[in-house]
């Protein structure tokens, strides 16, 4: 069993690579969505993650949307700062790079990313902090949770197995 501090290892991320480890369970209409998303609000994860989000984030912009990224203000855990974003120049695809301290709370942070929160459509949020903190508390608007199940309370909320990788929408 993983701690819910533990992150992704290695091994893992190279035998879902190689088909070896299952593949993430999709719950709720991620794709239809995902497809109808025009302005995406993405908070990030870790920092190590970072580059693979410049994928996805690429990808929602080839489908048409304005993509704002919010990542960590300071270091927190291993959590992606404005210099990992810089690093993979997601300043040159992202409509804006907003920082917060800790979490993203709506309602809370600079009145511009208040204004940008409001305006989403879409809220992709990775890890399972972005999970426990928005979770039940954004009503009104889609939210994609990419998550690592680490712990029961997840587990029980979610309906999947410690262990698992979801994505799963909620609107």
């Amino acid at each position: 069993m993983t701690v819910p501090g533990e992150a992704l290892r290695f091994q893992e991320t190279t035998n879902i690579l190689r088909g070896k480890n299952p593949l993430p369970t999709f719950i709720g209409d991620v794709f239809g969505t995902t497809q109808r998303a025009t302005r995406v609000l993405y908070l990030t994860d870790n920092a190590g993650e970072i580059g693979f989000d410049s994928l996805l984030i690429t990808t929602l912009k080839e489908m048409g949307a304005t993509v704002n990224l919010v990542v960590k203000e300071d270091p927190f855990f291993e959590d992606a700062t404005r210099e990992d974003a810089l690093f993979f120049a997601m300043d040159k695809f992202v409509e804006n790079i907003f920082t917060v301290k800790g979490f993203f709370i709506p309602g809370r942070g600079t009145s511009q990313l208040s204004e940008i929160f409001r305006k989403s459509d879409l809220l992709i949020a990775k890890g399972t902090g972005n999970y426990e903190a928005l979770n039940g508390q954004v009503h009104g608007k889609a939210i994609l949770y990419m998550l690592k199940v680490k712990c029961h309370p997840i587990a029980r909320k979610t309906g999947a197995n410690i262990g698992s990788f979801i994505v799963k929408i909620e609107t």
